[in-house]
């Protein structure tokens, strides 16, 4: 096991809690600070630059969506597999979900410890960290067809890409804009875990069948 301290980047929007996360870290003895962000827009250069083990991501980086983080996490993930990324965040479970498809490792709520805290950056690195709940609610996921995590108006959308419509031919078919399909798309991408059209082309006819 290596004596070398585990290298964090935090990236959370809030100076205070960042300052927060810091001191706590270090402290242990056996966690570096390597760098922080408060937005998306800037991270992804920063942690590509610092190169860290772990990043610390909060899912609410504006106060209106988590899509930031999501699309700033799928970035991370893609420019450096290496790098292990805890969410750390007060969205909620049914918000980390996603966060998990897209590729991150592990999630802890905000109201955890100091402790729990450090806990959790030196354990991601060997494998996934999550609340016992949320691991089982993954585990029923996982048993589950892929229909039962979509809404139905979702399975309605994945009905017609199964059956060839391209978006502007689901849009005319439901009666919606396109752009309420695009958003359809994207929330059946984040509930499956499929990025490319053709994955889902995939997923969409294993459901139909």
């Amino acid at each position: 096991m290596s004596s070398e301290p585990v290298r964090v980047f935090v990236v959370d929007d809030h100076p205070v809690v960042r300052d927060g996360m810091r001191a706590d870290l270090e402290r242990s003895g056996r966690i570096s600070v390597a760098g922080e962000a408060g937005d998306a827009e800037s991270a992804l250069a920063r942690v590509a630059e610092a190169r860290p083990d772990v990043v610390l991501l909060d899912l609410r980086l504006t106060a209106r969506s988590n899509r930031p983080a999501l699309d700033l996490l799928r970035r991370i993930v893609a420019l450096l597999p290496e790098t292990r990324v805890l969410v750390v965040s007060q969205a909620g479970e049914n918000e980390a979900l996603p966060a998990l498809r897209a590729g991150a490792h592990g999630y802890l709520p905000k109201s955890a410890t100091a402790a729990e805290l450090v806990d959790a950056v030196l354990a991601v690195r060997e494998g996934p960290v999550l609340p016992a709940s949320l691991a089982a609610r993954i585990f029923a996921e996982f048993q589950s067809a892929p229909g039962d995590r979509l809404t139905p108006r979702q399975q309605e959308v994945l009905g017609w890409l199964a059956r060839g419509y391209d978006n502007r031919d689901i849009a005319d078919a439901m009666g919606i804009s396109i752009r309420t399909v695009n958003r359809h798309l994207e929330d059946i991408r984040d509930r499956l875990g499929h990025r490319r059209r053709s994955d889902l082309m995939r997923a969409a006819r294993d459901y139909e069948d």
